[in-house]
């Protein structure tokens, strides 16, 4: 198994000399044999691994056992160990998630602080070929598109791995026995009260009746509609930056355009286009979608549709508008300098960030409100301005830049909230994008001689942060 997983590796590109890879540990088996893979392969591949381990508060003792079995497991092997605990029930409520839920946007937030913290690049998690085509059914019983049967990614945002995607959990099984490992077993993995685990002991069983195989044919599955959606995805998204024009918070597709493209690329457009208005697409049906796509092929001009989110589509005679009312008022254009030491306040938006510089030693600890940074980084001087058109960065754990406004379509924030997010910036570059994440060019490393703590009284709040229900 262990030469399996490294031809995996090495297919999807997941590792290069000189990555320090964090590793999911929840003292399972799945992430026993992770941590035991990616410490065998350490040579090969020239890297550094280290561990993180959260205790969602929910199993009482058992969490606690689980905490210092994963503990004692990191000291026997020699990998360094970060952990903490959360009371994820204190948490439900109030981003009103399921426990799932809450505990996926934790549990993902600790791992990427602790990759900040422990100078690391990227993230693995220990999902398998059974997680997989367990993801693809509960997506086809909801309903879904290639992007549902896609499953769960074997790299994810440049920086998050799935080592483990090639192999079934009885594979992972058989390596534990065969290495002698011993692992932890989370009593709620049978228990029915999740759609997850129903999936797992009562409809993966009965569709094995008709086929022994069906595991390995819906990961098969999940394979080829990656390949295709990626394929689509990027061929509609040239034809959008081509017949899309946005202006504020409506977004205008030339129909002309639309009507000339095969339906199914008339959807990814219509699509497209709520997601840049909406910055989801929560509460947007399929039905909703072929009755745009139905209204500009069929309907008079001046129709009009309104969806979830207040959400308007119009048709006008040369384009399809599609516009969110009523927006909030925009902010004023605001830049203002930030002194170090020293702070910045914007006080229409309630907003205060400080900035101090800090003495060395043990690793600070990053937040979303609270980041450090190389101070010999900065070029020129420091200031909190708006978003502009065309901002770029590199955020922490990628190796190339990202538009801001894809960034905040990743991370779900509404369209008419980016013109309050201030980005702290210097002569080149943003820094940080206040509240959410910072640039990973200006992470701490070894080389580092002054340190500089940036905080700020708020931090943004957004929803599904790391995936959708069945990406843990």
């Amino acid at each position: 198994m262990l030469e399996k997983v490294k031809g995996y590796i090495e297919k999807h590109r997941m590792l290069s000399k000189g990555d320090k890879v964090v590793a999911g540990l929840s003292g399972g088996a799945d992430s026993v044999a992770l941590l035991h893979i990616l410490k065998e392969l350490k040579g090969v591949f020239g890297i550094e691994v280290i561990a993180a381990h959260i205790n969602h508060g929910l199993r009482g003792k058992e969490a606690d056992e689980d905490e210092e079995f994963a503990k004692a497991l990191c000291e026997k092997w020699g990998i360094e160990f970060h952990h903490k605990k959360v009371n994820v029930r204190d948490l439900v409520a109030a981003w009103r998630k399921s426990e799932e839920e809450a505990g996926r946007i934790v549990r993902y937030d600790f791992f990427q602080e602790v990759m900040a913290r422990a100078g690391g690049t990227k993230i693995a998690t220990a999902h398998h070929k059974n997680d997989q085509a367990e993801t693809i059914l509960h997506n086809i019983i909801r309903g879904t598109g290639l992007e549902g049967l896609s499953g769960i990614k074997p790299v994810r945002d440049g920086c998050i791995i799935r080592p483990l995607l090639c192999v079934s959990r009885r594979e992972i099984e058989d390596y534990l026995e065969a290495e002698g490992l011993t692992y932890r077993t989370d009593a709620t993995n049978v228990q029915l009260d999740y759609t997850r685990n129903r999936i797992r002991s009562l409809l993966i069983p009965t569709l094995e009746e008709y086929n022994p195989s069906v595991v390995d044919s819906l990961a098969r599955l999940g394979s080829l509609a990656l390949e295709e959606n990626e394929f689509l995805s990027g061929y509609s998204e040239g034809l959008f930056e081509k017949c899309a024009v946005q202006d504020g918070h409506q977004v205008d597709i030339r129909l002309k355009e639309l009507l000339s493209f095969h339906r199914a690329v008339q959807k990814r457009l219509i699509r497209r286009a709520l997601q840049e208005i909406k910055s989801d697409l929560d509460g947007i049906s399929y039905g909703h979608i072929e009755d745009i796509v139905n209204m500009a092929v069929t309907s008079p001009t001046g129709s009009r549709l309104m969806l979830p989110g207040r959400i308007h589509v119009i048709k006008g005679y040369e384009r399809l508008r599609f516009t969110c009312e009523p927006p909030e008022q925009k902010p004023e254009y605001f830049e203002v300098p930030l002194p170090v030491p020293g702070k910045a306040e914007l006080r229409e938006l309630g907003v205060t960030v400080t900035a101090e510089v800090v003495e060395g030693g043990e690793r600070p600890v990053y937040s979303g409100d609270c980041i450090y940074i190389d101070a010999g980084k900065i070029r020129g001087g420091l200031k909190l301005r708006q978003r502009r058109d065309g901002d770029r960065f590199k955020p922490l754990g990628m190796s190339g830049t990202k538009k801001l406004k894809d960034f905040f379509i990743d991370r779900k924030i509404p369209v008419e909230r980016r013109d309050s997010i201030p980005l702290l910036v210097d002569e080149d570059n943003i820094i940080w994008v206040v509240g959410l994440q910072m640039n990973e060019d200006y992470k701490l490393t070894a080389a580092t001689e002054k340190i500089i703590r940036f905080k700020t009284n708020v931090e943004v709040s957004y929803a599904g942060s790391f995936g959708k229900d069945f990406d843990r």
